[in-house]
């Protein structure tokens, strides 16, 4: 047996998901062996979620790429050969040298992991005095509240929040936030808090989607609605909130802007009788749940990032209700000023860039945008984007990809050069956070271990670049290492000093009157009763019969993780479900269409057809079928190629005015295999 020398407990900051959350790693003989959530910090709380859990598997997964590798044959040969960083940098600056000497710096793309740290900034400031319009993040919407909405009706999204923890009564409209919110942990906590924190009140929460998900299952009434039509029921609750002078005419005198059209619309088009047929939920349900809205003050409902419409008028009954700028409504908080940031750069003027990043397949194969180089930085969007075969018609025409992964991808497996970074535990990590309360956290860990490959630092190939470019670029990166620009951006205050502190920071949140929610010039809220009208949903009409509802699960959250054994044993366990895709039918579904439990079946739309196994489940609307979504690789090492299948292949490309695809608009039908 081995001899225990030595065993330590070391900080470490997880990247499994944008949360950022803080863990303890225990250290046995320099190997770390066990992890935990930080007792004492802000968000960790000495707990931990699932896939923090799975950190280590990935440490030590026998498919992570070891050292750079380059495309030798044609793209999707799965022939590579192993090449030097100094290689791959220089490959990399004589495309981009290429590029800035034919005066083409737009025809550099970039699409970057939305993980909030000091590597992403360099990234991000990059892109800016290269100059490219190009850079995005890749958001998953699915997971995000609505920013959209924030934007338009607000003016802006910046530090705006939902006060879960403190409401006294949540109506959830389509957005399953106890598996899917930004950090899973904040949401379990949340849900304790409203539960059982609070001896004077219980909030009341109401889940309204076509899936019994696990926010519906816990909830206090769950609402069945047809996929998609969330938005419509939430203008028919505002029509009855109107009509009956249930709102709060005081809020809607003194905040609010353009309230006049938004009532004329919502009158004269949202009565209850049509947004029944619409949506499936009874008039009486319709009334009942405005009345409650009204009376249980303050309310707040809430929404993911879905389409622009959705989003639009279900943070309408907010301002109905005036729960914004109020405690257990929708807040705003200083918070984000206090995360570390750089100085601002002096990039020259680049515009013209796309509105959505899913636009870029399109604006690629049409010919309307020229991309000759694309930059991936830990993002695989030819498995998470609905019908993935336009990224790789869109990425065959682009002449030079590199991407950041630590595994072969299916985009990565599309790239002439793929760069492995350091695993989360081999490098320096910094993050900013905001938890519940909109305190904003900043949190610090060195590596914890050396790296065990030839793997690099992102941020360290980011500064060398920029410096071999030209003289411009270069006097914007000023630092010889990440670990340079992580001190520079941490001031005088130090990182040394924050390490001694338990490696981290907490800024207290401060909040006002709604104003301060409201960054229009007006410091009025919009109504966007154009908005509304514009992106009012149609009548879909299809050959297929069932509506197809796509989810996921907490294990596959953000839509990855499926490489990592640990959490294939989590996807499914309400149906006893694990390591396969799975079709969700009504059981009266499954009898008409004569499929039975467990059965394989096909679910074919209008794009495409996959395999999944039927399972009967009640919780399911009758004229919908749901499947998770995060499954169905076709590369991503032994354990999550060929394992189940993806439904993104069924989703038909069809784009909000957001500018974001749109996910529940598809129809399938479903038969045996």
């Amino acid at each position: 047996l081995p001899v225990l020398e030595k065993e330590e407990y070391l900080p470490a900051v997880c990247k499994m998901c944008p949360a950022l959350c803080m863990l303890e790693i225990r250290v046995v003989n320099g190997k770390p062996v066990g992890v935990a959530g930080k007792p004492g910090h802000p968000l960790s709380q000495g707990t931990i979620c699932p896939k923090g859990n799975a950190i280590l598997q990935e440490l030590y997964h026998p498919d992570r790429l070891r050292h750079p590798i380059r495309q030798k044959g044609a793209r999707g040969s799965d022939q590579w050969e192993r090449i030097s960083w100094d290689e791959a940098h220089q490959v990399l600056r004589s495309k981009l040298s290429d590029l800035l000497s034919r005066k083409k710096a737009d025809r550099l793309a970039v699409i970057a992991a939305p993980i909030r740290d000091i590597r992403h900034e360099l990234q991000r400031r990059f892109a800016r005095v290269f100059p490219t319009p190009h850079f995005w993040e890749w958001n998953w919407p699915l997971a995000e509240g609505p920013v959209d909405a924030f934007k338009l009706m607000h003016g802006s999204s910046e530090g705006l929040f939902y006060d879960l923890a403190n409401a006294s009564h949540i109506v959830s409209f389509g957005w399953d936030w106890l598996q899917s919110f930004p950090s899973p942990l904040e949401a379990q906590r949340a849900y304790s808090r409203l539960r059982r924190g609070r001896m004077e009140r219980r909030t009341r929460m109401v889940q309204i989607e076509p899936r019994l998900s696990i926010t519906a299952a816990k909830a206090d009434d769950w609402i069945r609605i047809k996929p998609g039509t969330e938005g419509i029921l939430a203008l028919g609750i505002a029509n009855q909130l109107l009509a009956r002078r249930l709102y709060d005419e005081s809020f809607v005198s003194r905040w609010t802007s353009g309230f006049k059209d938004f009532k004329e619309l919502v009158i004269a088009e949202y009565g209850p009788e049509k947004v029944s047929a619409a949506t499936g939920v009874e008039p009486t349900k319709i009334l009942e749940l405005a009345r409650d809205m009204a009376s249980i003050r303050p309310s707040l409902a809430i929404t993911r990032r879905g389409d622009l419409f959705n989003q639009v008028a279900v943070h309408s009954l907010n301002a109905l209700l005036g729960s914004i700028g109020l405690q257990r409504g929708v807040l705003w908080s200083e918070a984000e000023k206090h995360k570390l940031a750089l100085p601002r750069e002096t990039p020259s003027p680049a515009k013209g860039g796309l509105e959505s990043v899913h636009q870029l397949p399109e604006a690629i194969t049409t010919g309307r945008t020229n991309v000759e180089v694309l930059w991936l930085e830990r993002v695989n969007p030819v498995f998470l984007s609905p019908e993935p075969q336009r990224w790789r018609d869109a990425m065959a025409k682009i002449p030079f990809i590199v991407s950041f992964s630590s595994f072969l991808d299916e985009s990565s497996a599309m790239a002439d050069i793929v760069l492995p970074p350091h695993s989360s535990l081999e490098a320096w990590q910094y993050g900013f956070s905001r938890t519940l309360e909109g305190n904003g956290v900043v949190s610090f860990a060195p590596p914890i271990v050396e790296p065990f490959y030839e793997t690099g630092d992102h941020g360290d190939f980011v500064l060398k670049l920029a410096r071999s470019l030209n003289s411009h670029i270069a006097s914007q990166f000023p630092w010889e290492t990440f670990v340079d620009a992580l001190r520079h951006a941490a001031g005088r205050a130090g990182v040394e000093p924050l390490m001694r502190q338990g490696g981290w920071r907490e800024f207290k949140a401060s909040y006002a009157t709604p104003a301060s929610a409201i960054s229009h010039p007006t410091r009025k809220f919009q109504f966007a009763a154009d908005k509304v009208k514009k992106t009012q949903p149609g009548i879909k009409t299809s050959t297929q019969s069932l509506n197809l509802h796509v989810f996921i699960p907490l294990a596959l959250s953000f839509g990855d993780g499926a490489h990592l054994p640990y959490l294939h044993s989590l996807v499914g366990h309400h149906l006893k479900e694990e390591w396969e895709t799975w079709l969700e039918i009504h059981p009266s579904t499954a009898g008409r269409l004569s499929i039975k439990d467990d059965q394989m079946v096909w679910v074919e739309s209008s794009i495409g057809k996959i395999k999944a196994k039927a399972k009967y489940f009640v919780g399911i609307d009758p004229d919908t079928v749901a499947m998770p979504l995060g499954l169905g690789h076709t590369a991503m090492g032994r354990y999550a190629r060929g394992i189940g299948t993806n439904p993104a292949d069924l989703i038909e490309r069809h784009f909000d005015a957001s500018g974001l695809p749109i996910w529940h608009d598809t129809k399938v039908r479903v038969y045996a295999a």
